[in-house]
């Protein structure tokens, strides 16, 4: 999909009013999912979208074209989110009882509305929810690296990037977070 975004951007870059919507078409759903799977809520995940693409448009001149399109746009997403939750954080006061997921809608909400993936279909409902239990219950590094390999498409190497940690690291961080599924979904049939 990179060279579709290399191409778009080329496009867009040459006055083709077309091409950022078709950016958007192309890249946008996956952007949202991971987004969506990042912030505490639908609301948010929106915001962040909108403000993601704001900056897309807005790097698109200074964008340096070396076949990376999409690491680049899930790096913006990526380090906006960080952003967000750490203002958010900032803000927030929470009992120290309460649950770490108590004020922000299960994962399995958070997704975009309208037809689902086939992934989510093929699961049925009663598994994704089990997953999306599964993901909120993941330590964040792991989360996010699950998120930007699974929703975002990105590589290791990419994702090392995008969260400024050594490959190794970003390799661990998924295989505990796979192990941690497959832990937890062990003998779960829906």
């Amino acid at each position: 999909m990179d060279d579709l975004g290399e191409k778009l951007v080329e496009r867009a870059r040459s006055g083709d009013p077309e091409a950022f919507k078709d950016m958007v078409r192309s890249f946008g759903p996956r952007l949202f999912s991971y987004l969506a799977g990042r912030l505490k809520s639908r609301e948010a995940a929106e915001d962040a979208y909108a403000e993601v693409w704001m900056r897309v448009w807005k790097g698109l001149a200074s964008y340096q074209s070396l076949g990376k399109f999409q690491p680049w746009l899930f790096t913006i997403a990526h380090r906006l989110s960080l952003d967000l939750l750490e203002r958010e954080a900032g803000r927030a006061s929470v009992s120290i009882d309460a649950a770490p997921d108590e004020e922000g809608l299960p994962l399995s909400e958070r997704w975009p509305s309208g037809e689902p993936g086939p992934e989510r279909e093929a699961m049925g409902r009663q598994a994704w929810e089990k997953v999306s239990a599964v993901l909120e219950s993941l330590p964040e590094e792991q989360r996010q690296v699950f998120l930007l390999r699974e929703f975002g498409g990105l590589s290791f190497a990419e994702i090392a990037a995008a969260m400024d940690c050594p490959l190794g690291t970003a390799l661990a961080r998924m295989r505990y977070a796979v192990l941690k599924l497959r832990q937890e979904l062990e003998g779960f049939h829906a």
